[in-house]
């Protein structure tokens, strides 16, 4: 074999030789880019972008604190929660639940309300409420969001349930309902949710009317939201 002719053999090798290199490097990188998507992410074409949901649906935990106003209604069958019509109440509130859709969601929540009040020997002689009160009510809820945006969301919500006196027995002597430890709970309430760019946590508030029945109190409350969605 000439000189000229092993020179072009060489050559046609070195050729052959970096296109199949080539061709393996590009096969494997293809395969060591391509990365299972996590949830909300979609992986969009060869270029490996990932597409990231900015508001997150799903299973969902929320607390909720504030001031809650109890009207001032006495008399059989009624707990008065404001004995002075001054001193509001304060409320805590834990749900649980799950976005069915895009605007509907359901949940399990624990409701407490805490009454401070000073005991007075005279209304206890004269079977009014006096002292501290409070009451833990479990329940459920169903919410619909009626104004939908990227991240701000309008809703309203009812739920109903059953509240626990505490202390019962002075619940009872007010309110002359006889051997009862607790109210059945329902609520109503409107409410505005923002989605923010930490893409699982949302912050709102509520305004909710309460009517706790058998014995009865009517309150309402006012009070901010924050929500985690896994």
């Amino acid at each position: 074999m000439s000189y000229r002719r092993t020179a072009r053999f060489l050559a046609r090798c070195v050729v052959v030789a970096c296109g199949l290199g080539s061709f393996s490097v590009q096969a494997q990188g293809i395969a060591s880019n391509a990365e299972a998507p996590r949830e909300g992410e979609e992986v969009k074409g060869d270029t490996k972008v990932v597409e990231i949901d900015e508001v997150e649906r799903g299973v969902f935990v929320s607390v909720d604190y504030g001031p809650s106003y109890y009207l001032p209604i006495g008399g059989a069958g009624f707990v008065n929660m404001n004995p002075t019509a001054t001193i509001p109440a304060s409320r805590l509130g834990i749900r649980v639940g799950y976005d069915i859709l895009n605007n509907v969601a359901v949940d399990a929540f624990v409701i407490g309300g805490f009454q401070q009040g000073n005991i007075n020997q005279d209304d206890i002689r004269a079977a009014k409420t006096t002292g501290d009160i409070a009451f833990i009510a479990p329940g459920a809820a169903v919410r619909f969001a009626f104004i939908t945006t990227e991240r701000i969301f309008a809703y309203g919500r009812v739920g109903a349930g059953y509240a626990l006196w505490i202390p019962g027995t002075v619940v009872n002597q007010a309110s002359k309902s006889g051997d009862i430890v607790g109210s059945v709970h329902t609520d109503a309430s409107l409410g505005l949710e923002y989605y923010t760019k930490l893409r699982h946590v949302s912050v709102g508030v509520e305004a909710d009317f309460q009517a706790l029945l058998a014995p009865m109190a009517l309150g309402i409350s006012v009070y901010p939201t924050l929500k985690y969605t896994f």
